[in-house]
């Protein structure tokens, strides 16, 4: 979000902008309705309540007034109105039956006081809390009431939901609990050790000539399971496309060369820095390479030399690197610190009252100049017998934001720096040491192919889909001319990427359109620095999925059933090398086996094997079990020895209280999780209702 740019630099500005932006935002969101076909007036359906165009068109509206999406963000802006509209209708409920409310004065102080809100800290002011920044922050949202009341309203509304979220969070950790017994359980869970025998013969290993099956079997088995859990499927897509690079021809080459040759004339031509800088923010559309300082090694020979031996003002370049084209205009010596003196106070805690102390002590150092004497009386740490001082040192010695405050800042400035060691008033007092520093102003040219070659590389690629209209030839197409496709399932329709493609917006809406089949080859799409091509490989609707969708997640579970009949009548027998002897196995030991691992770690499988570590556990010692059928493979088990059973030193105090700590962070995300599943949310966003 450029929330914290859209609220502190742009002013009078953004509001006109942000006027524009709604009623430009009208035509294209028109547009897509008509993509729809008018065919539904229904967007979705949250828990019951079926969300209609005119709710959705509104909600999207005032997303976008707050945070001003840009056009190729149109899908960031679906998705985001959508998962903040699923948290709100969710929720709410859920705050009005616990009482849950945000006072005028509440959503003052979580705005603009000491007591901010988490959200508003980290996106209105990105952590840059200070004073005068609310009061910045204070006067902007004024002038929203007085001037622009919707998107006053759109915020206000906005952040006391994203509040009520945070009190929520709050009583649902403080309401996470452990209890005794529980901790009692996990501890032993991880901490109690069994030491077996075994015998496992893994699936992989049993050919699968060995076993036969039908059609009837396969279909047997999805019947009996197509309804459970883990079967249960989302609404997604599967598609392998293909990519046609674009690259930059010759004659591209040769304009961008041209280009960067008339700013290394003005570069040449210019008297000063200040005309340097200005040539390259003209040239860049910014001014992030008017001034750069240059780090060794990062040019290739010889403008690393030059860089080094050239006089300021010298021209270098033009050169290509990393597929650019660049000019460079050495403008000014400086210097840096390499070592340097500093002083702190460091406060234990980085809460509003730590900070607010911090604030407070900076003031009166200011007005008194005693740090000294608060170092001695309010330090935390070693240094404060020695009035904060923390001696000479280089980069590389602090962690790094203090580092980053000390080397760029200024010898006698107080400055208030949060670490996790906690916040420190520091003072930077010598400059001990430095070096010479070299600036320079640079133009860049991105060696991107020019529009003949965009065409030239789109008409290639018809000229593929006229010569490869069917997904064999399609795939055979590909694998011949460009090295093949890339296959990408499960597509979700809220995806704005896939498989390395981002900004797929357009053909995700292409592969979920009405009358888009299995089969189909899609246009030539511009993505990035290539032409894409698609070929829609499966179609998954939510629920209760085909037999065609599994068929071969279904093959392999019969072929596992079949094999572990087999197996399983062969591997029995008076001692474990008998039955080893049956399968061309051997029995193996393992010890320290816990009921808290997914599996016994030397069988050879990944599988998680709960009905196995279950069972030697629950195994009289010496016994030996009936064959067990696992995920991986049929396994026989023996107990080598009693189980070695671990007390806790403090009666589980200690290993309570780091469960808590577990449950507590976990309990929120967990309880949400669960009512978005109850929901049974459907989104017919990208797709009308069937």
């Amino acid at each position: 979000m450029a929330m914290i740019s859209t609220l502190r630099k742009q002013g009078w500005l953004v509001l006109a902008l942000v006027g524009i932006g709604i009623v430009g935002f009208l035509i294209p969101y028109d547009a897509v309705m008509a993509m729809f076909g008018g065919a539904s007036d229904k967007v979705g359906v949250i828990n019951g309540e079926t969300i209609k165009q005119d709710q959705w068109r509104s909600l999207m509206i005032e997303q976008d007034s707050m945070f001003n999406y840009k056009n190729s963000q149109a899908h960031s802006l679906e998705n985001d109105t959508w998962l903040n509209l699923i948290e709100s209708t969710l929720l709410q409920p859920e705050y009005q039956s616990l009482g849950l409310i945000v006072t005028d004065e509440e959503l003052d102080e979580i705005l603009f006081g000491k007591l901010l809100s988490p959200y508003v800290k980290s996106t209105f002011y990105q952590g840059q809390d200070t004073l005068p920044i609310k009061q910045q922050m204070r006067d902007q949202f004024s002038k929203w009431q007085v001037e622009r009341p919707f998107i006053y309203a759109a915020y206000t509304k906005f952040v006391k939901e994203k509040h009520l979220k945070e009190k929520y969070d709050a009583m649902i950790k403080a309401g996470a609990y452990v209890n005794s017994l529980d901790a009692k359980y996990l501890f032993h869970e991880s901490n109690d050790k069994a030491s077996i025998y075994y015998v496992v013969k893994p699936y992989a290993q049993i050919m699968e000539s060995e076993i036969s099956f039908s059609n009837e079997d396969i279909e047997n088995y999805y019947n009996e399971h197509k309804n459970d859990r883990d079967f249960k499927q989302e609404r997604t897509r599967a598609i392998s496309f293909m990519r046609i690079p674009l690259y930059a021809s010759t004659a591209d080459s040769s304009v961008i060369l041209e280009s960067i040759n008339t700013v290394a004339e003005s570069f040449k031509a210019s008297k000063n820095a200040s005309e340097d800088s200005l040539i390259s923010v003209l040239n860049n559309g910014n001014n992030a390479n008017a001034k750069l300082k240059y780090v060794s090694g990062s040019f290739p020979e010889p403008y690393n030399s030059q860089m080094i031996a050239d006089s300021i003002g010298s021209v270098i370049g033009p050169f290509f690197i990393d597929g650019q084209v660049r000019v460079l205009k050495l403008t000014q010596l400086g210097t840096e610190p390499v070592t340097l003196q500093a002083r702190h106070i460091l406060l234990k805690g980085n809460d509003s009252k730590v900070r607010a102390k911090a604030d407070s002590l900076k003031k009166e150092i200011q007005t008194k100049k005693n740090f000294a004497e608060m170092a001695a009386k309010y330090g935390t740490d070693g240094t404060a017998n020695k009035g904060g001082d923390l001696g000479v040192f280089g980069r590389g010695a602090m962690v790094q934001q203090f580092e980053a405050a000390c080397f760029n800042g200024k010898v006698g400035e107080l400055q208030v720096v949060e670490t996790q060691f906690g916040i420190h008033l520091l003072e930077v007092t010598k400059i001990v040491t430095t070096q010479p520093v070299i600036y320079y102003a640079q133009v860049e040219r991105n060696l991107s192919p020019g529009e003949a070659t965009r065409k030239e590389t789109y008409q290639k690629a018809i000229d593929f889909i006229q010569s490869h209209g069917d997904s064999v030839s399609f795939r055979a197409g590909a694998v011949e001319s460009y090295g093949g496709l890339t296959y990408s399932p499960n597509i979700r329709p809220e995806a704005t990427s896939f498989s390395g493609i981002q900004n797929a917006s357009s053909i995700i809406q292409w592969i979920y359109a009405e009358d888009t089949e299995e089969g189909a080859i899609s246009q030539p799409y511009a993505v990035e620095d290539a032409i894409v091509i698609a070929c829609l490989m499966e179609i998954k609707e939510r629920g209760v999925p085909s037999l065609r969708n599994v068929y071969d997640r279904v093959k392999q579970e019969v072929i596992k059933e079949k094999k572990a009949e087999k197996y399983m009548a062969m591997m029995t027998g008076s001692s474990l090398e008998e039955i080893a002897g049956k399968v061309s196995s051997q029995p193996k030991k393992f010890e320290n086996l816990s009921m808290a691992m997914r599996n016994i770690p030397e069988s050879g499988i990944q599988e998680t094997e709960s009905a196995a570590i279950g069972a030697a556990f629950g195994l009289p010692t010496g016994n030996i079990s009936a064959p067990i059928k696992g995920k991986g493979g049929i396994y026989v088990i023996q107990r080598a020895a009693d189980v070695t059973r671990v007390e806790s030193p403090d009666n589980y105090v200690t290993f309570k209280k780091e469960k808590m700590v577990e449950k507590k962070a976990s309990a929120p995300t967990t309880l949400f999780n669960s009512l978005r599943e109850a929901a049974e949310i459907e989104d017919y966003r990208f797709y009308p209702e069937d």
